[in-house]
């Protein structure tokens, strides 16, 4: 403008850019404002695609949900789902699934019709390992699981949670050699062992899979358990919690 210091015209400048700045953010004026407007000019639409998180308790938008095509329900925004994820504990059953699969190897290489080692899982394994046997060779008190292995007790029965002993490699190979394993370790390490069969009869036992088999084909070793069968094995503790077994008398 002629006769106007430029000083002046800066203020008029600014409001004619938020005039049109503001014009342009008007879904009236410009259609694809509307997609960018973090709140809806229509209040209605609010109600549209949006739920609730049971996690965190807030409405959001369908898009920060994981929804399927066949989800029922709704449940946790990624959010929710990704600090569940973060702050779970998860359990490694690779150790496990590698001795399950060795157990039911050497199992089929006997060819005598075992099928027990078949109706188990990595975690059967885990709880008969870690809470029946201690988690250790009851020979050596060896803790080292990744030497650790469940071989028969008596080779000429199938394997199975009665009828199973915790050792190490090679001890599993030098015991798998005995005939008479009650002859050859004597009789206070076989009534040890014997008691860790009870216990694992009368656990697994319990489980659907085991119990039609065992009243079927079982009969003859269906031993009642003592009634200090615990106090024996665990002390007075718990069964479900893990325990350091005191040193076994070693075999004759």
């Amino acid at each position: 403008m002629r006769g106007t210091k430029e000083s002046n015209l800066e203020g008029l400048r600014q409001r004619i850019s938020s005039l049109f700045l503001q014009y342009i953010k008007t879904p009236l004026f410009n259609a694809e404002a509307a997609n960018l407007l973090r709140v809806p000019e229509d209040p209605s639409s609010l109600r549209k695609n949006i739920y609730y998180c049971r996690g965190c308790g807030n409405y959001l938008p369908s898009t920060d949900f994981e929804l399927t095509t066949n989800a029922r329900s709704i449940g946790r925004c990624r959010k929710c789902k990704n600090l569940d994820s973060e702050g779970r504990l998860r359990e490694d059953f690779s150790r496990y699934r590698s001795l399950l699969h060795s157990i039911r190897s050497t199992e089929e290489s006997y060819n005598d019709g075992s099928k027990i080692i078949f109706l188990l899982t990595e975690a059967d394994l885990r709880y008969l390992a870690e809470n029946i046997w201690g988690a250790q060779s009851v020979l050596s008190q060896w803790e080292d699981t990744y030497d650790l292995t469940l071989v028969r007790w008596n080779r000429r029965q199938e394997w199975s949670p009665w009828n199973c002993v915790l050792l190490t490699n090679e001890e599993a190979r030098a015991h798998s050699k005995l005939t008479k394993p009650e002859e050859a370790y004597g009789p206070v390490f076989t009534q040890k062992i014997k008691y860790r069969h009870i216990l694992g009869k009368q656990y697994f036992s319990s489980m659907p899979k085991l119990a039609d088999y065992m009243s079927k084909n079982l009969e003859s070793v269906n031993m009642p358990l003592p009634s200090n069968a615990e106090k024996v094995m665990y002390g007075g503790r718990k069964k479900e919690e893990k325990v350091s077994l005191p040193p076994l008398t070693e075999a004759k």
